[in-house]
């Protein structure tokens, strides 16, 4: 796989991680108090996550070299700590925001 389309089949899944934390969003602004603090703080770092794994996605997809491997790997390592994060607002918040 080339880095053009390693890039692109990169961003798409970004913005598909980008809806997943909008969806968060939706749910924590139901929220009340405390927690909806506390949440609106663990949100920014969802946020900040993903602006860092698209600015790194950027810049291979602007340098375009011939081995691109350590970028590949960083890129991914991000991709999953957000997924994790994601996951577990997913099983522990949103569920039991959606409904109230």
């Amino acid at each position: 796989m080339d880095v053009s389309v390693f890039c692109g089949m990169m961003q798409t899944e970004i913005n598909s991680l980008k809806a997943r934390v909008y969806d968060i969003m939706r749910a924590v602004e139901k929220s009340k108090g405390k927690k909806k603090k506390a949440d609106v703080a663990r949100l920014k770092e969802l946020h900040s996550l993903i602006e860092h794994l698209t600015e790194m996605n950027e810049k291979l997809a602007r340098a375009c070299p011939l081995d691109w491997s350590k970028e590949k790997e960083a890129i991914e390592e991000k991709k999953s700590q957000l997924i994790e994060k994601i996951d577990i607002w997913d099983s522990q918040h949103l569920a039991g925001l959606v409904d109230n």
